[in-house]
């Protein structure tokens, strides 16, 4: 049966554990462009994957799901180059990274402020990604007390808001941990703001990092419309991000290289 959505995924695929990643040999040299759902992970992997030099591999509606399916090994597809990878939807078997580690690969983990994400996720996602994230990456960071309640009735009593500031830190916190497993040469941290910002300056050092030859007119693909949503946040909701997230933005951002 065909997998045309994340919720199949979720059933056939990643319901029988962590072996995401089970092909990932078979590309050489891959790119793994990964972070936080909602950073901007999904605009650097598309600008990268239709880079002079890079295979398009694309052939559904769902270019990550595109390459999930094809890393777990459900859709076949036979290596002719060099291919970039989005990998969010690992979320708790990022671990598996690690079984791939000195074997060429680059990452790049997309870092953005807590407020974008969590506007993002609450107004412009479905539910069932956001539940899935939540419980995947949010419910390891949630207090006891909460934890439990859910595991005896459910999450209805949890808002969206608080589902997605757990979950942005659940899954954030990972590059802390992939910092001490990678090299430089391995992997990249980078700011999506700070990128936007200042993309003809650091859109290029993401492509040197890649070892990928860089043109100026990628860089006309990154849109600074979307850095200013997180305004129409209420006072309420930032305070909540302030409290929740903003402690882990800013001990991740320091893994960053560049201007912020």
């Amino acid at each position: 049966m065909s997998i045309k959505s994340w919720e199949k995924f979720a059933k056939q695929v990643r319901g029988r554990g962590c072996s995401l990643l089970k092909n990932l040999d078979s590309f050489p040299q891959s790119i793994l462009v990964t972070g936080c759902q909602r950073s901007g992970t999904t605009i650097l992997a598309r600008i990268i994957t239709q880079s002079e030099g890079m295979v398009n591999y694309w052939f559904g509606k769902d270019d990550e799901l595109d390459a999930a399916l094809i890393l777990a090994g459900e859709v076949p597809h036979e290596p002719r180059g060099r291919y970039c990878f989005q990998t969010t939807y690992l979320n708790n078997c990022y671990n598996e990274y690690l079984e791939h580690k000195d074997k060429g690969h680059k990452i790049i983990f997309v870092i953005r402020n807590p407020y974008s994400v969590v506007y993002s996720m609450v107004y412009n996602w479905k539910r069932f990604a956001l539940n899935e994230l939540f419980f995947q990456c949010g419910m390891d960071v949630i207090d006891d007390s909460t934890r439990k309640r859910i595991n005896l009735f459910g999450s209805l009593f949890v808002s969206q808001v608080s589902k997605a500031c757990h979950a942005y830190v659940g899954k954030t916190s990972q590059a802390i941990e992939l910092r001490k497993a990678f090299s430089d040469q391995e992997i990249m941290f980078v700011e999506y703001d700070a990128l936007v910002n200042n993309k003809n300056i650091l859109l290029p050092k993401v492509y040197e990092f890649l070892n990928i030859p860089y043109k100026v007119g990628y860089a006309d693909r990154l849109s600074a419309k979307s850095l200013n949503k997180a305004d129409r946040l209420s006072l309420s909701i930032r305070n909540k991000i302030d409290a929740i997230c903003l402690p882990t933005y800013e001990r991740v951002s320091k893994l960053v290289a560049g201007p912020m």
